[in-house]
């Protein structure tokens, strides 16, 4: 093994390299107009969706990466509990959900860029139509991103701690302070006077459905599991990041929202552009126009940063899966840093046309809406594995040394990894119930629309099970000089 390669495998990472790759993958600043968009409402769902979700999911995550921090991370997981076919199952479920995902981020990106130059979304910019702008904004930062993450795991790991603490720590708290200043100064804001009845969402089955997309809006902090095999100390690192990663994120969600709820009118606000739009009326009420542009930027580094962790992570995982034979050697083709540059490649293709499709082709977003409904349902086959992995180990592998470990013994671990699982199961049940936005469909149209387009995204999955060869599994030829014992 070369000195560059045993320099790449070097246990780097610590508890705040750490904590920002699980805030990097979960908290989103692009997500906060469509939450603002609840009113008083949002603390509810935010508390909902951290109680139910984040807590249980960073809990476990905590248990299991500290006493199986191994190549693969959360599919080491699910295999050690299970078998390498539910492992495979999960990882290509996260790793598909991320297809429709990736341009709708991409476009987050170029219309922040976009802004820096002009506000007007019909304008000609550096000479181009805002459209090819945008395309060429889109392909720049993914092709950017996917050559930067060859440089391996831990350089990555280092661009989305930075990423993080720049595209949305710091716009999260400039929104903060915006936000106080405003109501400190007597500005009108657009939110009723605060009532504790304010903060009870209607119980309906729209609310129910939205509930569902809302308890899986903290998915990603056990992303940083994949990097596991990376950190110094995982026993003791791990649970501290976790730790800290969820007290951030919640409370960066709750009041980085609450400014955007409080100036803008919740019928105005822009899904897309709700971030920038509220800085500039802020940013202009107190005669700091210029800084707009500033917060462009730093909202563009922030979704470089998201997609950056989500981008890897998953992919480090066919690695091992490929070595056990579930998948052609072409995926488990790695450089001397060690990523996957395979995969990469793959992925990188594949996106460019989605994303050249998003931003050129008129009608396009409806279809990835469609797209994107499957999300949901995909994280369920992701997330439920997990949960039930923390459980069984308890059975499975009881005198496992484990470093930190849920409370209360095993029903303390059944509670916790159980309110996960059930919260799971009903975001699942919930997405295969038709929103109240549409109604082009029948509700057994969409039902089952999303039961066979589920079974569509997992068809590969399939597919490498039953087509698989005996020559795909890594043996001790197959290894190279430097990798036999």
């Amino acid at each position: 093994m070369s000195d560059l390669q045993q320099t790449s495998k070097k246990k780097t990472m610590g508890v705040l390299m750490l904590s920002m790759i699980s805030v990097a993958a979960v908290l989103s600043v692009r997500n906060y107009p469509s939450m603002a968009d609840e009113g008083w409402q949002l603390i509810t769902w935010y508390f909902v969706g951290s109680f139910l979700f984040l807590l249980p999911l960073a809990l476990v995550s905590a248990e299991l990466a500290s006493a199986w921090p191994s190549e693969g991370g959360i599919y080491s997981w699910i295999e050690e509990a299970f078998n390498t076919k539910t492992g495979f199952m999960a990882i290509w479920a996260v790793v598909v959900e991320n297809i429709p995902w990736y341009p709708t981020v991409l476009s987050f990106i170029a219309v922040s860029v976009a802004y820096i130059f002009s506000p007007d979304p019909h304008a000609h910019i550096l000479g181009l139509p805002n459209q090819v702008f945008l395309a060429v904004v889109m392909l720049v930062v993914w092709w950017g991103l996917t050559l930067f993450n060859f440089l391996g795991p831990a350089i990555a790991a280092k661009l989305s701690s930075t990423g993080t603490l720049l595209g949305a720590i710091i716009p999260s708290l400039v929104l903060i302070i915006l936000g106080l200043a405003w109501i400190i100064t007597g500005k009108p804001s657009q939110l009723p006077p605060f009532t504790w009845s304010g903060l009870v969402p209607k119980l309906n089955i729209g609310a129910l459905v939205y509930s569902s997309s809302i308890i899986l809006t903290f998915a990603g902090i056990e992303m940083s599991g994949y990097y596991a095999s990376q950190v110094s100390n995982p026993q003791k690192s791990y649970p501290r990041a976790m730790l800290f990663a969820t007290i951030l994120i919640f409370v960066l969600s709750v009041l980085g929202t609450l400014p955007i709820a409080i100036v803008i009118p919740l019928k105005d606000i822009s899904l897309n552009g709700g971030v920038i739009q509220v800085t500039e009326t802020m940013f202009a009420a107190f005669g700091m126009s210029w800084a707009v542009p500033v917060m462009a930027i730093l909202l563009a580094i922030g979704g470089i940063s998201l997609m950056s962790t989500w981008m890897l992570g998953p992919l480090l995982s066919m690695v091992p899966i490929s070595k056990a034979g579930t998948l052609p050697k072409f995926f488990r083709k790695e450089n001397k840093y060690g990523s996957p540059t395979g995969t990469l490649m793959v992925q990188g293709i594949l996106i460019t046309f989605l994303a050249i499709a998003m931003a050129v082709i008129p009608g396009i977003n409806e279809v990835y809406w469609v797209f994107s409904s499957y999300t949901t349902t995909l994280l369920c086959i992701y997330y439920l594995p997990i949960f039930a992995a923390v459980i069984k180990l308890r059975y499975k592998q009881p005198d496992t040394l484990r470093p930190f470990k849920i409370m209360g013994g095993k029903p303390g671990v059944w509670i916790i990894a159980g309110l996960g699982f059930l919260s799971t199961v009903f975001s699942g049940i919930m997405a295969l119930s038709r929103p109240s936005g549409v109604t082009n469909i029948s509700f057994w149209g969409y039902f089952l629309m999303m039961i066979i387009g589920t079974f569509i995204w997992m068809l590969p999955f399939w597919l490498f099970r039953i087509f698989k060869k005996p020559g795909w599994a890594e043996t001790i030829e197959t290894k190279t000089p430097a990798e036999k014992p």
